[in-house]
């Protein structure tokens, strides 16, 4: 039995409720609960008797009063109860309860003694049975603690709670998960002991990272925030936690031109490398007017700053983690932080957005604009340095994406009289352009053969598709952003999700991740009114 399962006795016709009050006992104590009393108490009494419609029957509700765990109650009922016509029964009964077993814990994410843990890894503590929210929450606390840190039930499974750090966890530093005997389980009965694991982080776990930049209403981008693309476990949030987050003036005079509690900087952009050593961010210094962007590679484990650079802005990490390519001082410049080695590609237009590697990492796309000419692109060699123009291709062009084979590129033109998405071979496999559909703008491949592209028909709203570039099938995607956050979707490298900005049903923009055919939509952050928004969003491998 439950340890606050109730406990009714029905009778075969009313009773005089005066004559049940001394003839019902149990062998040994309820803790708190005193049976007599109970016929008289009130609603927030630790337990009391509540009479059944026509007097037949009562129960005893003992919610402050459980029983203990793994133990056998005999209940009677004396001789003596009489109906109103004054008919007495004459016969003792008696009944045995057998309570189950207190809650233990079966299991503490990441185990206690544990080493080299990933700062970002999931933090979880599993018990025997289903549990109650409310006090489990509570009982369950991170050491040091990590401001912002939450603890949720999962919705699917109630014996396992998850915790949720506002923050990245620091390297190198020893954290404990305790657990205290206050926890209790469904019934209100209390853990058997309190727990605590203990473990050690390391370095930025090895899976891919969605990146997500986010603001305070009405301002520019203060916070980013890294999270994986699913939780750890069906039926709980996914775990989004913030690397960095931007200081603010503290003086009332101000700091230059920000002003009393306005971000000494903002972040423009950012995004992981593969592997999740290495961050590049993009900084703005708004205590200066016009302040050019400054482009730092972090560690994010440790916020340690691996390298700067000034005037440089929209990174895009190769496909391995080693190379860095960005725009510094109007050049396309490239980083290696294994070596401290920074190369430039030839003179020539600077970048739009941020450079779009090949799978095999050593080609890239280029998306350029001069202030005399259209934005066009371009391809580029990482190794020899050279950039040329794309074979066939001439006038407005925008929007590039490449097969996970690297065999083929998507792109976007818009020259009067080939508007349009185009395909064209590249590498070994090079071909010459063509038109795949006038109506579609590229946005990512999530396999060789298939292309996610934004329709805009002539007319009717802009939709998500799934497009066969031999054929130029559609599917469309009926889930996704509203039309007006269609720019922000983002192909993961696997091809198989997509990460994207919407607005949830209060008008706060969250990031989104879900399925490339549309199914299964999480949302990655949780913001409240008040709080942030999301601002841009970047996915690494």
């Amino acid at each position: 039995m439950p340890a606050d399962a109730p406990i009714t006795v029905e009778f075969d016709r009313p009773v005089v409720t005066a004559s049940v009050r001394g003839r019902f006992s149990v062998n040994r104590p309820i803790p708190s609960c005193d049976l007599d009393a109970a016929f008289g108490a009130g609603p927030l009494a630790p337990c009391r008797i509540v009479w059944l419609s026509g007097n037949t029957g009562f129960t005893l509700v003992h919610p402050q009063a459980i029983f203990a765990p793994s133990t056998s109650y005999t209940f009677t009922l004396a001789a003596g109860i009489a109906d109103p016509s004054g008919v007495a029964n004459s016969v003792d009964h008696h009944w045995t309860i057998t309570t189950g077993p207190a809650p233990v814990i079966r299991s503490i994410q990441p185990p206690d003694g544990s080493k080299g843990v990933p700062v970002d890894t999931s933090i979880s503590v599993t018990f025997s049975t289903a549990m109650a929210a409310t006090t489990t929450d509570a009982a369950i606390t991170l050491d040091p603690p990590v401001p912002g840190t939450r603890v949720v039930r999962n919705t699917r499974d109630p014996s396992r709670f998850v915790v949720l750090p506002g923050a990245i966890l620091q390297a190198g530093v020893t954290y404990r998960v305790i657990v205290a005997a206050s926890a209790t389980d469904a019934d209100f009965q209390p853990l058997v002991a309190a727990a605590t694991s203990t473990f050690t982080t390391g370095g930025m776990s090895s899976g891919p990272h969605v990146v997500v930049l986010a603001a305070e209403p009405g301002e520019g981008a203060t916070t980013v925030l890294v999270s994986p693309l699913a939780p750890a476990a069906p039926g709980e949030p996914i775990s989004t936690e913030a690397v960095l987050v931007a200081p603010r003036c503290p003086h009332p005079a101000g700091c230059g031109t920000a002003a009393y509690e306005a971000p000494l900087y903002t972040y423009a952009g950012a995004t992981m490398a593969p592997g999740g050593g290495l961050m590049a961010v993009v900084e703005i210094n708004t205590t200066l007017s016009a302040a050019s962007p400054v482009l730092l590679v972090i560690a994010p484990a440790t916020g340690t700053v691996v390298a700067s650079f000034a005037d440089s802005s929209l990174p895009s990490w190769s496909p391995d983690g080693s190379t860095l390519a960005f725009s510094r001082a109007g050049r396309i410049s490239f980083f290696k932080p294994a070596t401290g080695t920074l190369t430039n590609l030839p003179a020539g237009d600077p970048l739009v957005t941020p450079a779009v590697w090949s799978p095999l990492g050593e080609q890239l796309v280029l998306d350029v604009a001069g202030t005399s000419d259209v934005e066009h692109l371009e391809l580029a060699d990482s190794v020899v340095l050279a950039r040329y123009p794309i074979p066939g291709v001439t006038g407005a062009s925008s929007d590039p994406a490449i097969s996970p084979d690297g065999s083929q590129l998507a792109f976007l033109r818009s020259a009067p009289g080939v508007q349009g998405t185009w395909i064209e071979g590249i590498g070994p496999s090079s071909t010459a352009p063509r038109l795949l559909d006038p109506l579609l703008q590229p946005v990512g491949f999530t396999a060789t053969g298939t292309l996610l592209g934004i329709s805009r028909p002539v007319v009717g709203a802009p939709t998500l598709v799934l497009v066969s570039v031999a054929g130029d099938e559609q599917i469309p995607i009926t889930s996704g952003p509203a039309p007006g956050s269609l720019a922000t979707v983002v192909v993961t490298t696997s091809g198989r999700q997509l990460v994207y900005l919407n607005a949830d049903a209060a008008g706060i923009v969250q990031a989104y991740v879900e399925n490339a055919d549309g199914t299964n939509v999480q949302v990655i952050t949780d913001f409240t009114p008040g709080t942030l928004v999301a601002a841009a969003v970047t996915v690494s491998s």
